[in-house]
């Protein structure tokens, strides 16, 4: 597994960077949300940028008593086991600071001076926000490390030691199922024979909701404009779960980990804490919430859970733009071409110094009134349209 080692800075960055930058030891370095001139070589100094934002919001005075911290060096090494070249290297820690330190000023370098010359990342923060220009909390070691481990097992590196989650885990309540998607015998049937299922109903738009959604407000008020209430169980439960229900029809009520345990509230929040969201741009996650919206009004289950799907297919491929799905939806010809029809992947992706701020893709406060874009078209029948103009016909 990957180790992340943190160590937090109290003079001015310029030390950090000699140290990085001496004897030409860098192989490379990333950035984000820093001015890197058009031509960048090795002299950059990325230091100086950064004592200047800090200076520029007055965050140079000490706090509580305590000497101002300047910056967060964390230092990422790989497993030497999995042999991880720059690049891979280089992709993996630019995704990890992005998650984490989107709003603020980060230079990633990289040596391999260590034994056996394994590569490894040096991760400077600044620490001031470059959009509120409040100081950098300390975030909590365990989520970073956590969701390091997370990114590294999607690139097919080592899984991290279980160890710890195994000791954590002691005296907690067995989930119902370990299976990240369960799906009982009776919606089974109910698919196969064409028929109605509102557990498969709650199932699809509870899975759009958690593609496109940061925090449990926002999940909530999805799940409630998309006429799904969410309720806590019962608080003699032996676990903590939500309950689902459709607004429409409040007797129908399924408990979240019946449905997998990817839709449990443990997951969900693991999830929304770890930065899960955020794989489309925001414009892409607003036309999803009208997509799914529209589906749910005109009833059709069958977009909604064909969306679903597109979403799940999409993340799991890491296809955020339009040149992603050239390259990589080749495999899976009638999904891409469901997916170019939405309309929801930008067409480029920024290069690494460009960190666009996260914003949120829509208000919690939106119920199930939220008005859709008068100019978003329902899901189905563009996806027909990309049929028709593919040569695929009308049948899916």
């Amino acid at each position: 597994m990957p180790l992340l080692k943190p160590i937090s800075g109290h003079t001015s960055c310029k030390g950090v960077w000699r140290y990085l930058t001496k004897d030409g030891r860098a192989l490379a370095a990333d950035y984000l949300d820093l001015d890197v001139p058009e031509r960048e070589s090795a002299a950059f100094d990325w230091a100086t940028a950064m004592d200047a934002t800090r200076s520029r919001w007055r965050n140079d005075t000490p706090w509580g008593g305590r000497p101002c911290r300047t910056y967060k060096h964390y230092v990422l090494s790989p497993n030497p086991k999995d042999r991880v070249n720059l690049d891979a290297l280089r992709e993996l820690s630019v995704a990890w600071a992005r998650e984490h330190f989107g709003d603020f000023e980060v230079a990633i370098v990289y040596h391999d001076d260590s034994a056996g010359r394994i590569p490894h990342a040096h991760v400077v923060v600044s620490s001031t926000n470059i959009i509120t220009g409040r100081r950098l909390q300390d975030p909590d070691p365990k989520e970073l490390k956590h969701s390091l481990q997370r990114m590294a097992k999607e690139r097919g590196l080592s899984d991290l030691d279980r160890a710890e989650e195994r000791a954590s885990a002691r005296g907690r309540v067995r989930p119902r199922t370990l299976q990240a998607e369960h799906v009982r015998r009776a919606e089974r049937e109910i698919a196969e024979k064409g028929g109605y299922s509102w557990v498969a109903d709650i199932r699809a738009r509870i899975r759009v909701a958690r593609s496109v959604t940061r925090s449990e407000g926002e999940f909530r008020g999805l799940l409630k404009s998309l006429g799904v209430e969410v309720e806590d169980n019962s608080a003699k439960a032996r676990r903590r779960d939500w309950v689902f229900s459709l607004a429409s029809y409040p007797t129908w009520r399924v408990a979240d980990e019946s449905l997998g345990l990817g839709y449990g509230r443990e997951s969900l929040m693991r999830g929304f804490s770890l930065g899960a969201a955020g794989h489309l741009a925001d414009a892409g996650e607003r036309k999803v919430a009208e997509l799914a919206r529209s589906a749910v009004e005109l009833g059709d289950l069958s977009e909604l859970e064909r969306l679903s799907e597109a979403l799940a297919w999409l993340k799991n491929n890491r296809i955020r733009t339009a040149a992603d799905l050239a390259v990589k939806g080749a495999g899976n010809h009638e999904m891409a071409v469901y997916a170019q029809g939405l309309g929801i992947l930008k067409e480029s992706s920024a290069g690494p110094h460009h960190a666009p701020r996260p914003s949120k893709p829509f208000s919690r406060s939106q119920g199930a009134d939220a008005q859709r874009s008068n100019t978003a078209e329902h899901a189905s029948e563009r996806y027909r349209e990309y049929q028709r103009d593919d040569g695929m016909g009308s049948q899916r």
